[in-house]
């Protein structure tokens, strides 16, 4: 599962990053939103940032139906790929979903840590380990180390590379299990088994889109 949980890493950061250079990935469902990525180098004393930075911009809710956006609450961004560049999605055993939870509290968003990589961590702070990364509270925005952790440096991919994915945004009814950094590869094998990550509805989506959905 270790293989598998590097590979889908990769794929979220070149995903991310691939959405950047693209000028942004455009969710459509329940209102306007949007995620874009640049590079981001990282620097001494402080957390690394795994080659780049991304944000999501999400509409708020106004309370004007004709003007639709999202509503306070906790969310989960569902990015799906496929292990190879040209691989497909649909069928494949080793197509992986990694998810980013985030917070939308009084119009603005949080993008949470993977708490292995955040202040407290299993696998930062401690000696050998990299620095521990914050939530960048209210500005819906974070580094690849922060969803991702260090799994990159060992692939020898790079941010950027082309990658075949795609985004779905879920409402995220139990927070408590569902973490940024929780993964599902093929049928349904999670990690962790209990993640509650796929339990959320639809509610945006980018890229390529399959029905019931309808978007």
């Amino acid at each position: 599962m270790r293989r598998t949980s590097t590979m889908i890493a990769v794929g979220t950061a070149a995903t991310l990053a691939v959405a950047g250079a693209a000028g942004a990935a455009v969710l459509k469902g329940a209102g306007s939103a949007s995620i874009s990525a640049k590079p981001a180098p990282s620097k001494a004393g402080v957390a690394p940032t795994g080659g780049a930075g991304f944000a999501a911009k999400l509409a708020k809710n106004v309370g004007d139906p004709t003007k639709p956006g999202y509503a306070d609450g906790d969310y989960v961004l569902e990015v799906e790929s496929s292990p190879t560049p040209d691989g497909d999605i649909v069928g494949n055993i080793l197509a992986a979903k990694f998810f980013i939870a985030l917070t939308i509290t009084a119009g603005k968003c949080t993008v949470h840590t993977n708490p292995h990589f955040a202040t407290g961590g299993d696998m930062c702070g401690g000696t050998g380990q990299p620095l521990c990364a914050t939530d960048a509270v209210g500005k819906c925005s974070g580094t690849i180390y922060q969803v991702a952790g260090t799994q990159l440096a060992t692939t020898g991919q790079l941010p950027g590379d082309p990658f075949f994915g795609r985004f779905r945004l879920r409402t995220n009814p139990t927070p408590a299990t569902c973490n940024t950094g929780d993964l599902c590869v093929g049928a349904g094998t999670c990690t962790p088994a209990t993640t509650t990550c796929q339990s959320g509805p639809v509610v945006g989506v980018a890229g390529v889109a399959f029905a019931p959905f309808g978007f």
